[in-house]
C-alpha cells in the first residue's frame, strides 16, 4: 500500500514540475499589460524588421521563414510631391502583395525638408500648404484597406527634424482625424526620439503630445547602448503605462556596435535589448534596421558613416543567439497559415 502511494506521490510531483516548466516557458508572453487600443495584441510583441525590402528579405533568409515578421517597415515625407507619394504607394503594394497575406506596414511619417537638417515644415503642414499630400496619402492607405501603424512626425523632438510643439500637435490631430473620418485602418503612433534626442525631460516631452484621444501607441526609437540604463527610457515606458499606452520601439538599431564582434557585440547591445523588451510589460511591438549604416549613409547621404554594421547575418555568433530570441513564446511573427 505505502508503494503504491509514493508511486502515486511521485507521478504528482513529476506532473506538478512538467505544468510548472510550461507554465515558466510562456509566462513572458501571458503577463504583459493589454490596453486595448487600435490592432494592439492581447499578449506577446510584434516582431518586424527593415527597412527596406533587400534589408527585409535578407532578414527573414537569415531567421527563417518560421519566424516571418509580423511588421514591415516603410517611410514616406508628406512634404514630397504628390506623384511621389504615388508612386510609394504604389512600390509598398507591390511589397506587401509579394509578402504573405496578413503582413503590417509601419509607416514612418515625415513632414522635414531636409536631410536630418532640422528644417521641419510641420507649421505649412498645419497651415494646409500640403493639403494634396496629404490627401494623396490618405488615398494610399484606403487602397491598401489593411491594417497598419503610422508613426505621425517620427522623433518629434529631435533637432534634426526641427519640429515646433504647437505646430506638431496641429499636424498629429490633423492626421488622426482623417483616419477616423475616412475609416482608414491605421493607429496613430505618437514616437519619441528616446536617446537620440538626449531623452529631454518628460516635462518638455508632453509638450509635444496631442492628447491620448489622438494617439493609439506610444513609439520610442531605441539605438545606442547607453540608452538602456538611462533614467529617461524607463521614464518614457512608465509615463505610457499611466496614459494606458502600448509601446512601440519603431526603430531599433545596435549604433556605433554592429554585429561584427560576435559574442562582443551581443553582450554589449542585444542582450540588454532583448532584456529590455521582457522587463517592460507594456511594449508590444518592435521593428530592427536590418542594414548596413555606412553602405546607406554613402547610398542616401545622411550623417551615418560610424554606426557600423547591423545586419544579424553578417555574424555567425548574433544570428543565432537572434534566432534563440526570436523561438521565445513572447515573440508574434506572421502566421502563414
Amino acid at each position: 500500500m505505502r508503494s503504491i502511494k509514493n508511486k502515486i506521490i511521485k507521478f504528482a510531483s513529476l506532473l506538478f514540475f512538467v505544468l510548472v516548466l510550461k507554465v515558466q516557458g510562456q509566462e513572458t508572453k501571458a503577463d504583459r499589460e493589454f490596453y486595448h487600443a487600435k490592432y494592439e495584441p492581447e499578449i506577446g510583441i510584434y516582431h518586424g524588421a527593415g527597412q527596406d525590402k533587400k534589408g527585409f528579405n535578407d532578414y527573414v533568409n537569415a531567421i527563417g521563414q518560421d519566424k516571418m515578421p509580423a511588421i514591415y517597415m516603410t517611410y514616406v515625407n508628406i512634404t514630397a510631391p504628390v506623384k511621389r507619394i504615388e508612386r510609394w504607394g504604389k512600390d509598398l503594394k507591390q511589397v506587401l502583395d509579394s509578402l504573405p497575406k496578413g503582413m503590417i506596414p509601419q509607416i514612418g511619417l515625415g513632414f522635414t525638408g531636409g536631410k536630418d537638417t532640422g528644417a521641419g515644415l510641420d507649421k505649412e503642414v498645419a497651415n494646409g500648404k500640403y493639403d494634396k499630400q496629404l490627401e494623396a496619402f490618405y488615398k494610399v492607405l484606403l487602397d491598401l484597406d489593411r491594417p497598419s501603424f503610422t508613426r505621425i512626425g517620427y522623433e518629434f523632438e529631435g533637432d534634426w527634424n526641427g519640429y515646433l510643439p504647437d505646430s506638431y500637435k496641429k499636424v498629429f490631430i490633423t492626421i488622426s482625424k482623417a483616419f477616423k473620418e475616412k475609416d482608414i485602418k491605421s493607429a496613430t503612433v505618437w514616437c519619441s526620439g528616446g536617446g537620440s534626442a538626449n531623452f529631454i525631460s518628460l516635462e518638455k516631452l508632453m509638450e509635444f503630445y496631442p492628447g491620448d484621444q489622438y494617439v493609439d501607441w506610444w513609439g520610442i526609437d531605441i539605438f545606442s547602448p547607453e540608452e538602456f540604463e538611462n533614467i529617461g527610457l524607463q521614464t518614457f515606458f512608465d509615463t505610457a503605462h499611466i496614459h494606458k499606452k502600448p509601446v512601440m520601439i519603431g526603430e531599433c538599431t545596435p549604433r556605433f556596435v554592429g554585429v561584427m564582434d560576435g559574442e562582443i557585440s551581443w553582450n554589449k547591445w542585444f542582450k540588454p535589448f532583448f532584456n529590455m523588451l521582457e522587463d517592460n510589460s507594456g511594449i508590444k511591438a518592435f521593428c530592427y534596421i536590418n542594414w548596413d549604416w555606412e553602405y546607406w549613409s554613402n547610398k542616401n547621404g545622411f550623417p551615418w558613416h560610424d554606426w557600423k554594421d547591423a545586419r544579424i547575418e553578417e555574424n555567425p555568433f548574433v544570428l543565432e543567439e537572434y534566432k534563440k530570441e526570436m523561438e521565445k513564446p513572447l515573440f508574434i511573427h506572421l502566421d502563414k497559415n
